[in-house]
């Protein structure tokens, strides 16, 4: 089965991480294609694009780092076994990149959007990239069912973060218009960050579903067993105590310290 094949894995990332890379240099501003250099400020640092694109890159470089191990070690098989949670927690991040671009602020419709290969690489090949391998090479039932609601935390952090900028910088300028708290005030910003935390809540569960859908008999199913919070093992004379010091792992697949 490719998905489970490490050297396919390690191909696949090592043009992530290459696609990446360049997205993450995009973000600086310092060139792009027809326009000329630009002169590098501070600006990049209150995108939201750009911050999901960085953690992107390092998710990836950590996830290839050991991938390559493995592969150098004589492994053939297996999944990645490296900071899930983080990598799932990223694949809501960049998925939102992704669909908020192309549905509220980009125009795929039309040519200017297909002419800068700075929109191409942190709106879409990026973000894109990232999410297939996750679908294609995730070991399932591999992410906590608490995962979903951990992926909020870091788009609340960059919301606070915009927040203080623009109390903190004169004549800031809103990365996003609903985050500009001089044209919609606190309520309106805050009607949308409710809206956005409902999306990235219902796509995080989404996405965690799918990490929990089985083939079995030729029949899909979700599997819902052994979710530590739905059912814990209970002692019995009939289980072996090494059998249930067995089970007492992380929901990503990882021994509990």
């Amino acid at each position: 089965m490719f998905a489970k094949n490490l050297i396919v894995q390690m191909i696949y990332r090592i043009v992530l991480c290459c696609v990446s890379a360049l997205a993450v240099l995009l973000t600086f501003g310092l060139f792009y294609a027809g326009k000329g250099p630009n002169t590098l400020t501070w600006e990049f640092l209150k995108y939201y694009t750009n911050i999901s694109n960085y953690f992107v890159f390092a998710v990836s470089v950590i996830v290839l780092n050991d991938n390559v191990k493995r592969v150098m070690a004589g492994e053939k098989e297996g999944y990645n076994r490296k900071v899930r949670t983080l990598k799932f927690m990223t694949t809501v991040m960049i998925l939102v990149t992704f669909l908020v671009y192309a549905t509220l602020l980009g125009k795929p419709f039309t040519a200017d959007f297909w002419r800068n290969i700075g929109n191409l690489s942190y709106h879409v090949f990026a973000p894109l990239l990232f999410i297939i391998d996750y679908f294609l090479f995730e070991e399932k039932k591999s992410v906590s069912v608490f995962a979903p609601l951990l992926s909020l935390i870091i788009p609340l952090v960059y919301v606070c973060y915009v927040f203080i900028l623009g109390a903190a910088v004169k004549n800031f300028e809103y990365p996003y218009f609903f985050l500009d708290v001089n044209d919609l005030g606190y309520g309106g910003v805050m009607v949308w960050v409710v809206i956005l935390v409902a999306v990235f809540t219902v796509l995080g569960y989404l996405l965690w579903l799918y990490n929990r859908i089985m083939i079995e008999n030729g029949k899909l199913k979700v599997d819902f067993k052994n979710i530590k919070w739905l059912k814990m093992p209970q002692p019995s004379a009939a289980t072996p105590a090494a059998e249930i010091a067995a089970t007492d792992q992380t929901d990503d697949g990882e021994t509990a310290e």
